[in-house]
């Protein structure tokens, strides 16, 4: 495997898999262009799988940053919407030659419109300065009679993050959405969502495209997989981990399945990171001879998560081709995460009569080999700990497990309020630092 030879674009695969669109599979991975008369309404089919992939929220698209949700051609308008999630962000896009407005509903629990309080509206909208105004609104059915938005407060507003850019005639909003904004909603694999994505470009209300009505979004799934093929061709895609930490093997494997009665033409197919994250992982390009009838074909790939890959959710793929044409293409979606990950254990508060404070390390091992190193605490001048021992030694089984270094420590006399601790943890020739604190206080 070669880094950085014959990786697959985020357009190639995008491409590959818009193609089949329509002709034996359901357009069900990429949207389809749709074109309009300027005085109709554009008619448009999303991707109603939004596949998990970490974006860069920072006013630019950027080729193989993102997966689009749908694209129209309105007369001269032209617009591109993206949409994609990881365990902790729902990300939303959007692309166009004119200056617009966006507005994004989200139903987490797709259970319909104001029924509940997961029902959450995003709108962005230019101001009379041309700056963009920020709106985010919940609408709660709980006691009341009438879909009615309630303003969200400003400390959750503030975790909404929203970059807006222009360049080359183009006008770009982009907005990361934290999921612990939706109240007892927790995103997983294949979980169920209605989302919808309006833009508009004139400042009717009545304008937004694709609907102006309330709560009327597309019923979407959250995805790590997706594939399309010409049948009879079948795909696959499968990872022996799908969170891997850095300095770690990626390993997956690939595996197609002729399931017609004749040869296909299938000539090669390449595997490597897809859109940025082929910057970043190995790729190789398999030569076949025909998948004969019925044959079954599978295909080990391995690629080593470098040091500086940052940590996100990634997509990995596939592109099939025949002698002059594309078959089919595979996207799966994998997590970069740290070596380790360390956390300090504090109370919240303790006695002025104290005779000592249990101060705990607790060190997670993400990688597949144990991990052995070492915790230090520091703590202000005065601070005794027990035999003198500020630093402790430990051993983290691998892939996941946890591993704690416990410190005891002795008050001064008559110490009171805020108390300020520092943890170093190093494993290897990496070191990590966190940092708390606990209130001594008189009762």
């Amino acid at each position: 495997m070669k880094r950085n030879t014959a990786w697959i674009t985020a357009v190639g695969i995008i491409l590959c898999i818009g193609a089949f669109a329509g002709a034996d599979e359901p357009a069900a991975v990429a949207p389809v262009m749709q074109t309009a008369a300027v005085t109709s309404q554009p008619v448009i089919n999303p991707d109603t799988q939004i596949f998990k992939r970490t974006v860069c929220v920072d006013g630019k698209i950027e080729d193989g940053e993102w997966d689009t949700f749908y694209t129209f051609t309105s007369g001269d308008w032209q617009m591109t919407t993206y949409a994609d999630w990881d365990w902790k962000n729902l990300y939303v896009g959007a692309k166009s030659n004119k200056p617009f407005d966006l507005l994004c509903a989200l139903d987490a629990n797709d259970d319909g419109w104001f029924h509940g309080d997961d029902n959450l509206e995003f709108k962005i909208t230019r101001g009379a300065d041309g700056n963009l105004v920020t709106a985010i609104s919940r609408y709660e059915s709980r006691n009341v009679k009438t879909p009615t938005p309630t303003p969200v407060s400003e400390s959750e507003a503030s975790l909404v993050e929203v970059k807006s850019g222009q360049l080359e005639g183009q006008y770009v909003i982009e907005m990361r959405v934290p999921f612990m904004l939706v109240r007892n909603f927790k995103p997983s694999p294949d979980s169920k969502v209605g989302f919808q994505i309006n833009v508009k470009t004139s400042p009717d209300e009545t304008a937004w495209v694709p609907t102006s009505l309330l709560g009327d979004v597309a019923h979407c799934v959250l995805v790590v997989k997706k594939f399309a093929s010409l049948k009879p061709l079948v795909l696959g895609f499968d990872l022996k981990e799908t969170s891997v930490a850095r300095g770690d093997t990626l390993v997956g494997r690939f595996h197609m399945t002729n399931t017609g009665t004749e040869t296909l033409d299938v000539r090669s197919f390449v595997i490597a990171g897809e859109g940025k994250a082929g910057a970043y992982l190995n790729s190789e390009r398999i030569r076949l001879e025909g998948l004969p009838p019925k044959k079954h074909y599978a295909h080990d790939t391995s690629t080593i998560i470098p040091s500086d890959m940052p940590v996100g959710s990634w997509a990995l793929g596939a592109e099939v081709r025949s002698e002059d044409a594309r078959l089919g293409g595979a996207l799966v979606s994998f997590d970069v995460v740290e070596p380790f990950e360390i956390e300090l254990n504090l109370p919240s508060e303790v006695p002025a009569d104290t005779t000592s404070v249990t101060i705990q390390v607790a060190v997670r091992n993400n990688t597949r080999k144990a991990a052995r190193g070492r915790a230090k605490i520091i703590l202000p001048v005065g601070w005794e700990l027990v035999k003198n021992a500020d630093t402790r030694e430990f051993i983290a089984n691998p892939r996941g497990s946890t591993a704690f270094a416990t410190f005891k420590a002795k008050p001064p006399i008559g110490e009171l309020g805020k108390v300020p601790v520092k943890a170093e943890v190093t494993i290897g020739g990496e070191t990590k630092i966190v940092e708390g604190s606990f209130t001594v206080a008189a009762h």
